[in-house]
């Protein structure tokens, strides 16, 4: 498939979705015709055909024969498991609105554990952030992160209330390399807590270290409440 092709039922797809998100189209109702989306949308028909397929594997709409298609329910927060996105703009891009809750923001010295993530000596200092996400009113991501001072020195004088600690991380210095494990687990007391969810209730969580200048830069523990989360990505040209 040709990066144009792509690009043309990927907008389908984020015409439909965007639909959904913003209430246009809610749970139960018909969705436009394929013929309906072919006029509004000024694209061949096997475009719109690909983008509701796709949309239909993915358990977002139900497609009923001589019908329609129909929603099937409100799209999980997704992120791409290769990619390293600031998450308020994956919120604007389901066409919600992000807000955040600081729960600590703090120079710390590093533990055992954190000295070999970060291969420091311990003791060494650190930087310390904790931050609720919000999508609307509901937590999507309780987010825990540890910088070096030597990389990010003005870390404690943001206000994550108004920008990520991704945003500001990537403005202040390039990601150089990456590496990130995905886990299932059951949420702690505190974590289901501040996440809204039942003790022990199924979270997925993204540990994450990013190097920059040589060193590691940053490492974090993204925690996603595994009901309303899911990772998601497509690799190579696709037919």
């Amino acid at each position: 498939m040709t990066a144009a092709r792509a690009a043309r039922y990927q907008g389908v797809k984020r015409h439909v979705l965007g639909a959904i998100r913003t209430g246009r189209w809610r749970v139960g109702d018909r969705i436009a015709s394929e013929h309906e989306l072919v006029r509004e949308l000024g694209v061949a028909r096997m475009t719109v055909r690909r983008a509701l397929d796709e949309l239909t594997q993915e358990g977002l709409i139900v497609r009923r024969a001589g019908v329609g298609a129909f929603v099937a329910g409100e799209p999980l927060a997704e992120s791409h498991p290769l990619e390293i996105r600031d998450i308020a703009e994956e919120v604007a891009s389901r066409g919600h609105v992000w807000r955040a809750e600081v729960i600590a923001l703090e120079a710390v010295q590093a533990d055992a554990d954190l000295a070999r993530w970060f291969m420091v000596e311990p003791g060494a200092p650190l930087f310390r952030s904790e931050v609720v996400h919000f999508e609307g009113e509901t937590p999507i991501q309780l987010e825990r992160r540890w910088v070096s001072p030597d990389i990010f020195p003005d870390y404690l004088g943001q206000d994550f209330t108004l920008a990520t600690p991704a945003a500001h991380l990537l403005a202040a210095a390039p990601i150089e390399a990456g590496e990130q494990i995905v886990r299932a687990e059951a949420a702690d007391p505190r974590t289901a807590g501040l996440l809204r969810l039942s003790e022990s209730a199924p979270v997925l969580t993204v540990a994450r270290r990013t190097w920059s200048r040589g060193q590691v830069a940053s490492g974090a523990r993204l925690i996603h409440p595994g009901h309303a989360f899911q990772l998601a990505g497509r690799f190579g040209d696709l037919a």
